[in-house]
């Protein structure tokens, strides 16, 4: 299926159009699309299309209600052209998902928190930039975020909510962080700890892994007693239990719980 968004109209009664051929993407996959761009009243010089990876940020400092828009990828889809007066032009594009895009759904179900996340184009044109407004995408997980998913809730953890964070953690090349929420609802974790929040840094061949118990300091200045990181293979699709119940004793045994 295609979906298509007028993006902007510009100077000169240029028109450009981007359409994705599917919204639906994971990290480290591939999006295709096409930017469809129609020239205007008079000849103009295009020095360059970029696509560019978006993600709504939450700003912990400055309240729930304090949102930006980070721009953590983009890539240039076609270089200089000239564009003739009424001249239609096109540019298809197959590009990268970046590997640490956040996930914002689980097989086609949004996730509790309201993440949005997309993509959206840049215009450079005759010396002046024009962006047009975002594409929304569904983000799904990878394989070693539905492996430590699934091994919390075997271990009696239960999701509650995920959100994206400003802030960078070492080993990641984003200006933010996301935060996948559980509560330990059963035995034998539960009681010894409420909330576990985990973060993950994906790469093409291993992921960290990021466990918080009641850390109430925060991922950017953690008390280190409540915090635990280990690694596990991206792509790995075994049963992850044991390694989940390893890491989390390791974590509970620092806090003493």
């Amino acid at each position: 299926m295609v979906f298509s968004k007028i993006k902007a109209i510009l100077g000169a009664g240029v028109a450009i159009d981007t359409l994705l051929h599917e919204t639906s993407v994971t990290p480290g996959g591939t999006l295709k699309g096409e930017v469809r761009i129609s020239g205007g009243e008079v000849d103009a010089a295009v020095e360059g299309v970029e696509i560019q990876f978006t993600a709504l940020v939450e700003d912990d400092a400055k309240g729930e209600d304090a949102k930006s828009v980070h721009e953590y990828f983009s890539t240039e889809v076609s270089g200089k052209f000239d564009l003739l007066k009424g001249q239609a032009h096109s540019v298809p594009f197959e590009i990268q998902v970046p590997w640490e895009t956040p996930f914002n759904s689980s097989d086609g179900r949004p996730l509790v928190g309201g993440m949005k996340l997309g993509v959206s184009t840049k215009l450079a044109l005759d010396q002046a930039f024009d962006k047009g407004d975002l594409d929304w995408l569904t983000v799904e997980p990878l394989p070693v975020h539905r492996t430590v998913w699934a091994a919390l809730e075997g271990l009696g953890f239960s999701f509650q909510e995920t959100d994206l964070e400003t802030g960078s953690i070492q080993g990641s090349t984003v200006p933010f962080y996301q935060e996948v929420e559980f509560w330990a609802t059963d035995e034998p974790y539960a009681g010894r700890v409420k909330e576990l929040e985990v973060t993950f840094v994906a790469g093409e061949a291993n992921t960290d892994v990021v466990f918080q118990a009641d850390n109430t300091a925060g991922l950017l200045a953690p008390d280190l007693n409540t915090t635990v990181r280990f690694s596990l293979p991206t792509a790995d699709e075994a049963d992850a239990t044991e390694s989940v119940r390893e890491q989390l004793d390791r974590l509970l045994a620092q806090k003493g719980a």
